[in-house]
């Protein structure tokens, strides 16, 4: 397998650690990043890895060049962020595998670039896949596979706590930690504070899976927590009286009542907050399902696998923009890519 991985940020650094040192049977030909003191350089040099390895292009465009087999799109959680860059690829016949967390289920978001996508791929002859932890793993895929018990459904309810100490600055900044009260407010009002993106994704996959269909978009609820004492980053630290976390809260409605409720909380120290870190999920019905997993996932390291471990389904499905339902659950694989595998 050919790879490449555009964007080396947290995620896009790990993605491509992975792909050099765990995964057999795979060459990574292609780096791109928007980080100066990155570009230009051989990619094992920039992830400390010795050297060796492509050297860091400066646009996608000069990755999908190459041709690679697949590109991990690592680059925003904002479909008209990554828009010129997927359908780049989708028209060079480059499989796409992204945590943007919009193109996990652009179809009600934005339904018209969710066909220009399709269409660029379908034409290519590329398979577009936005998945991750969460959407992808989670509150999606581990919800619909749980469901495979239930005689019936009357509730689905998810909670993930996450310990973020080790997310870099511009994660945190984009997701709402290090900001006043007042400062929070505005930017969640603004749309420069998002939070958690992919709760409509997530729920409105699991309806189509499970064969429903939601009575109005998803409703989320997004709450600051603020930081009493300095609390530690990798960065630094942020001071007392900003945010540390926050609380966010989607729900599904579905024959007139609340059937999917999501819960997220991100904290920067959890445990002493009184949240320990764990992935939960309860299904309500005649055989209820009470699923967790604890101390719960890394959320780097998890969303890392997830991109790599889905690349040889992506690679072989039909061309096209997929979603997680479309495709078999990824798996590790850990023996190097078969012939069968890839085709």
């Amino acid at each position: 397998m050919r790879a490449a991985v555009c964007g080396l940020g947290t995620i896009g650094n790990q993605v491509a650690r992975l792909l050099i040192e765990g995964r057999e049977g795979v060459e990574v030909v292609g780096a791109a990043s928007k980080d100066e003191a990155q570009i230009g350089r051989p990619l094992h040099e920039v992830l400390g890895l010795g050297s060796g390895g492509p050297v860091v292009a400066d646009t996608v465009a000069a990755v999908v060049a190459d041709r690679p087999d697949a590109v991990v799109l690592a680059t925003g959680s904002f479909l008209p962020d990554v828009r010129e860059d997927v359908i780049a690829c989708a028209r060079a016949g480059v499989n796409v595998v992204s945590p943007c967390e919009e193109l996990a289920f652009p179809f009600t978001r934005d339904a018209d670039l969710a066909r220009e996508i399709d269409e660029a791929a379908r034409a290519g002859g590329a398979t577009i896949l936005g998945t991750g932890v969460n959407p992808g793993i989670i509150f999606d895929t581990l919800v619909m596979t749980a469901s495979a018990v239930c005689w019936d459904v009357t509730a689905i309810r998810g909670r993930r706590v996450v310990d973020t100490v080790e997310f870099g600055q511009n994660i945190h900044l984009r997701l709402g930690i290090g900001y006043t009260p007042e400062e929070f407010e505005a930017g969640h009002a603004g749309g420069t504070i998002a939070g958690h993106v992919g709760f409509p994704e997530s729920i409105q996959i699991v309806c189509e899976r499970l064969g429903l269909e939601l009575d109005r978009p998803v409703e989320e609820r997004f709450e600051p927590l603020v930081a009493t004492t300095p609390a530690p980053t990798k960065y630094g630290h942020v001071d007392a009286g900003r945010t540390e976390g926050f609380v966010q809260v989607a729900t599904g409605m579905v024959g007139g009542r609340e059937l999917i409720r999501f819960e997220l909380l991100l904290h920067l120290r959890p445990r002493e907050a009184g949240y320990e870190p764990a992935d939960t999920i309860e299904i309500d019905g005649r055989h209820p399902v009470r699923l967790t997993i604890s101390p719960g996932n890394d959320a780097v390291l998890a969303t890392a696998a997830v991109l790599v471990n889905s690349l040889p389904a992506v690679i072989r499905a039909e061309p096209g923009l997929k979603t997680i339902k479309d495709l078999p659950a990824a798996a590790a694989w850990l023996g190097g890519p078969r012939e069968g595998m890839l085709r």
